[in-house]
């Protein structure tokens, strides 16, 4: 997620685009992922440029999602399909994972922005969702909120048991809340809802999921 999410940086800041993911963690580990990926027809269109002709400019084509399942084990996509939704190009792709290793190196393969362990008999997920600062044009910062405006990140996770969650800043340091975005949870899920643009000018922070 965060993995794609940077390598879209440098291309979204011409055009729009937006990201839902649902998770489903069942009680052995195993579990499905859902994400839809909605990319404005603006953005769409630059693949039909001269040379780049059927491809789309940004990588949420089925190929694209294929080549990394293949290099994750524990990853198998279940389905793909586009269609068109008013102005924008609509990517839903459903795949399953084995096990959290699986999902967390899917999420993020570096493992520095969605971390799995297991600490004191619980499972622990941290997961980040803010943009590298590196990743950002300073001259494009104060145009974003225009450029994602109706555009959201929507993340949810189902588990198997009673969670508890908890938020760290970049230092680890625990925060009371999310500095961006809306967090939710229930007892066993957790929702988390934000503009686009707080992914990339939000402060660095984690959710920490146990259960």
């Amino acid at each position: 997620m965060k993995k794609c999410l940077t390598a879209l940086a440098a291309l979204i800041f011409t055009a729009c685009l937006g990201m839902e993911t649902e998770i489903d963690i069942k009680q052995n580990g195993s579990g499905t992922i859902n994400m839809t990926y909605r990319v404005s027809e603006e953005l769409f269109s630059m693949g039909t440029l001269p040379g780049n002709e059927g491809s789309p400019p940004v990588p949420v084509g089925k190929e694209d999602f294929e080549r990394t399942f293949d290099r994750i084990p524990g990853m198998e996509m279940l389905s793909y399909s586009e269609k068109n939704d008013g102005g924008d190009r609509l990517f839903l792709v459903k795949a399953k994972f084995d096990d959290l290793d699986a999902m967390t190196d899917f999420l993020d393969g570096q493992g520095r922005q969605a971390a799995i362990e297991r600490k004191d008999g619980k499972t622990v997920l941290s997961i980040n969702f803010d943009i590298d600062e590196e990743a950002i044009d300073p001259d494009m910062a104060p145009l974003l909120p225009m450029m994602f405006e109706n555009y959201f990140f929507d993340f949810s996770v189902s588990l198997p048991r009673n969670c508890e969650v908890s938020y760290r800043d970049g230092d680890g340091v625990e925060l009371p809340a999310m500095p961006y975005g809306e967090t939710a949870v229930e007892t066993r899920s957790v929702t988390f809802h934000s503009a686009m643009s707080d992914l990339f000018i939000g402060n660095a922070a984690a959710i920490v999921i146990r259960w």
